[in-house]
Formats: C-alpha cells, structure tokens, sequence
C-alpha cells in the first residue's frame, strides 16, 4: 500500500509542479543512484547490468529521470531472463534528440501485452502478484512532462527494449551508440 501511495504521490507530482528547473544531467551518476536504491533487488536476482562507457548530455530534472531509471531497471529484473541481463545506452535520433534504453534478456512482449502498455494501473503480466501497474504511466508522464517521448520495442535477440528521449543538452556531441566488449563490460 505504501508503494502505491508514493507511485501516485510522484504521479500527481509530474501533474501538479508548475515550474521544472531543467538542467544538464549527469546520466552515469542517475543510474548509479539507480542502482543503488536496486542494489538488494539486483544481488537477490543475480542481475548483470551492462553499461556504456560514456552518456551523453541531455536536458532534464534529475529526481524524474532517476525514478525513470528504477523503474525500467526493476521491470527487466522482474520480467527478464533468468538470470536477468540489462543492456543500458543510448544514442542520437533523427530530430537531434537521445534516446535512451534498457534492452534485457526476457521474452518479448505479445502485441496484447504493449496495448496500453504506458497506461495506468497496466501489468505485464496478470499473473504477478508485484507491483501495482503504475510505474510506466508515471514514465510517460515524467518524459513527456520534460519534452521527451518513450516506447517499446522487440529487440532482434527476441528481448524488450524500453527507451526513453530527451533533449540534447547545447553544445554536446552525441555518440552513435553504446559499446561494449565481449566481457560484458562497456568499453
């Protein structure tokens, strides 16, 4: 119960605050944080997370864009392989915006499953008991809320990948993509 209360809470408050001081956001340490609050989550499921070496620059609130973070990172561990193996990076999109994203080991979504898929009170799957089907709609409020859009797509692999956009940050270059050698770690 108090999860759901703080889920609406931080939902109202994407609806409610008038005013977001945007800054430049330091993506490395919004994930680290991320993981931080995951760390229990993370050790009991055994998750490897792979990330890249360098984020680019983008515009956003970084309390929002945290919560973005845990809440794509606990979906993969939940609904992911066994053991669940998260692939984060991002890259330039066509209007000069970056996209962000979480491409795990899991199945891929059905078409039924990302019907609604950012909706309120929507779950992966009816049969889980966790969580309480708010956390993508209160993505989507927060990058929309900060310019940005978000999605769903089947990774070639047959896994899900959740993406995000925001804003490039003035005057920052935006790699291509994520690199990683074949030791899992971001190179």
């Amino acid at each position: 119960m108090n999860d759901i209360i703080n889920a609406l809470l931080l939902l109202a408050s994407t609806r409610e605050q008038q005013h977001i001081n945007l800054e430049t956001l330091d993506m490395a340490q919004l994930v680290r944080n991320a993981q931080d609050r995951l760390s229990d989550f993370i050790h009991q499921h055994q998750a490897v997370l792979q990330l890249p070496v360098s984020w680019p620059k983008v515009s956003g609130y970084p309390q929002w864009v945290e919560e973005v973070w845990v809440n794509y990172m606990s979906n993969a561990i939940k609904y992911g392989g066994r053991p669940p193996l998260l692939r984060l990076g991002a890259q330039a999109d066509e209007t000069g915006d970056v996209v962000f994203w979480l491409h795990d080991n899991g199945a891929a979504l059905s078409a039924q499953q990302q019907t609604g898929l950012f909706n309120s009170f929507q779950r992966f799957s009816p049969k889980s008991a966790d969580g309480h089907g708010l956390g993508l709609s209160i993505v989507k409020r927060i990058i929309e809320r900060l310019g940005g859009r978000v999605g769903y797509r089947i990774a070639a692999d047959g896994g899900s990948v959740f993406w995000f956009s925001l804003p490039q940050a003035c005057d920052t270059a935006v790699p291509d993509t994520a690199v990683y050698d074949d030791s899992g770690k971001s190179t």
